[in-house]
């Protein structure tokens, strides 16, 4: 691995809103479901091609944390921009949070207007325990961050790596509640680091290729363990953020999407709408996946051909970029900026 030459800005930030509305895409499908991938009880599961496709979607968040690296680790910032930063995320996801839960209770009864509607937008708190970390590990030493990692990299990620072997091999045995853990979301800085250095540095081609092909490998071999322990369908868009598979798989868009920039066009144009939006169609798209849901729902859950769910994703997110572009055009724009 070597340095990189210094990358054109307009470049980069392209390269950085297609990621953001990738990942983006990813959460929506992820939430979407409306797929069948292929459980049947009482027979030994195997990821369908289905599954394996949908298994992507647990690099959404991870590639979210990887931006948000990139664009903020260098940056070194002060503690009163790190506090403000911080506060102000807390603060976005308390009132979104609170609208959800307004939400729910005006559609099914004053009885669910609970606080447990909050933590929908996990993300944004997690996001902000990251630079909070970041910020003290760096006032610690340079190489204080990079001992972080690999600590977390020993916990969670290979010990989680480990239970999944024990899944597979002893599916009878009794796991400790510790056994999958996240550990309060603080994996969320190997990938917060890992976008910063990866911002700066070339890897080579076939190393990228081979790096995705082992995360879904691993992935994929986490979903055998899990469902034919649980007995159940594998929805790993949140279980799987710890682990070497969404590490590996995360990495490699990354690389490969980084650096894109291709001539102006419709698409680019499109892509970097998107992008702009990645945190309004993050926020916004429950809220209207709640609406039809209520007012629809026994087509919200229907079971459609994943070509079509992949379109409604794609309709999730437009309708929720163009009502976010609206917010950030008014005074309200507050609401939506990291």
């Amino acid at each position: 691995m070597q340095s990189s030459q210094t990358i054109d800005r307009k470049q980069r930030i392209f390269g950085y809103d297609a990621l953001k509305a990738l990942a983006a895409f990813f959460v929506v499908l992820y939430h979407v479901g409306m797929v069948d991938k292929g459980y049947r009880e009482g027979v030994y599961y195997y990821p369908t091609l289905v599954q394996l496709l949908w298994l992507f979607c647990g690099c959404g968040v991870p590639l979210f944390f990887m931006v948000n690296g990139a664009l903020t680790v260098s940056r070194h910032y002060d503690f009163k921009k790190t506090l403000n930063k911080s506060s102000r995320l807390l603060l976005i996801g308390v009132f979104w949070g609170v609208l959800v839960m307004c939400e729910h209770a005006a559609f099914d009864g004053t009885d669910c207007f609970t606080i447990r509607e909050i933590p929908y937008y996990w993300f944004l708190f997690s996001l902000a325990l990251m630079y909070v970390a970041s910020f003290v590990l760096g006032q610690i030493n340079s190489w204080c961050k990079w001992a972080v990692v690999v600590i977390l990299l020993i916990f969670p990620f290979t010990t989680n790596l480990f239970w999944v072997f024990v899944q597979l091999f002893r599916p009878e045995m009794h796991l400790p509640k510790w056994f999958h853990t996240g550990v309060f979301t603080l994996y969320g800085l190997v990938y917060l680091y890992a976008g910063d250095y990866l911002a700066h540095h070339r890897v080579d081609k076939r190393m990228v290729w081979v790096g995705a092909i082992l995360g879904l490998a691993l992935l994929a071999l986490e979903t055998i363990a899990v469902v034919n322990r649980t007995h159940a369908p594998f929805e790993g868009g949140n279980y799987c953020f710890p682990s070497w598979g969404a590490l590996f798989l995360s990495c490699s868009l990354f690389i490969l999407i980084k650096g894109w920039n291709p001539v102006a066009s419709k698409l680019k144009g499109i892509i970097t709408f998107l992008g702009n939006n990645a945190l309004g169609i993050y926020i916004l798209h429950l809220m209207v996946m709640f609406l039809l849901a209520h007012l629809f729902p026994q087509v919200a859950n229907c079971t459609v051909h994943p070509v079509l769910a992949i379109v409604i994703a794609l309709a999730y997110m437009f309708v929720s970029a163009f009502i976010s572009e609206m917010i950030r055009r008014s005074p309200l724009s507050f609401l939506l900026k990291l």
